[in-house]
């Protein structure tokens, strides 16, 4: 889409996606034009991906504090 604007109905497909839910749930966006939407999408894939540093961080302190013999284990049930 580099030169021209893209889809409104692609914009919402993209940000429908990052929020894991439906683009008819999406629909009180309408106002918004595609770029404005794509901006939003952006915005939130930033703040998603901070989010899940700032808890890998967390969780990589938390385990500092877990003896050395059991942090394996208790990784490998935090994280999944």
């Amino acid at each position: 889409f580099i030169g021209r604007e893209m889809p409104m109905s692609t914009a919402l497909e993209q940000l429908a996606a990052t929020l894991k839910t439906d683009a008819s749930q999406l629909s009180g966006l309408g106002s918004l034009d595609a770029t404005q939407i794509a901006t939003l999408n952006t915005l939130i894939e930033t703040a998603q991906q901070k989010q899940r540093q700032i808890l890998s961080d967390a969780i990589d302190e938390g385990l500092s504090y877990v003896p050395a013999l059991l942090r394996g284990a208790v990784k490998a049930i935090v994280r999944g």
